[in-house]
């Protein structure tokens, strides 16, 4: 009886044990949790274009027909590649710039003209005292009126 007893005891203490092991062995997980959240809303500012950007309330609206988004396309991708697309220019070709070509709609058949086009601009697009983000606006609207834009201009002078 007496071992049955000196078991139920150990049993007890082993449980009453537990609870500390269990705080102990979530602290470190606990910790991780509170500093990934800070690290997670700190970051939240740096991803937001990126988030706007790939995601939308309706399916298939970054990639309809519609002008607005369509630049808005332009100008984000312009933002992100920001350097990629600068050598690009400088170079006069380059995947980037073809990208940027491609979202501002300019003709296949038009694209090698573009590209030098481009690259005679690029002293105007990035001049010193520039912003990189005025620079990317510069770049997308000359792009944009090599594309998009030539084409909205035919249909309102039609009009």
């Amino acid at each position: 009886m007496r071992t049955a007893t000196c078991a139920i005891l150990i049993a007890a203490l082993g449980l009453a044990g537990c609870d500390a092991t269990v705080e102990l062995t979530k602290a470190p997980f606990d910790a991780t949790t509170d500093i990934s959240n800070g690290f997670t809303n700190a970051t939240s500012d740096i991803t937001q274009p990126t988030r706007e950007f790939t995601s939308s309330t309706t399916p298939g609206a970054w990639f309809g027909n519609d002008p607005v988004m369509a630049k808005k396309r332009a100008e984000y991708f312009s933002a992100y590649a920001y350097e990629n697309i600068r050598g690009d220019i400088a170079r006069g070709d380059g995947e980037y710039l073809t990208s940027l070509a491609t979202l501002a709609g300019v003709p296949a058949s038009q694209l090698a003209d573009f590209r030098v086009d481009m690259r005679k601009q690029y002293a105007t697009l990035y001049e010193a005292q520039l912003t990189p983000r005025e620079s990317a606006a510069r770049v997308v609207n000359t792009a944009w009126s090599a594309g998009h834009g030539k084409a909205q201009t035919a249909v309102q002078r039609a009009d």
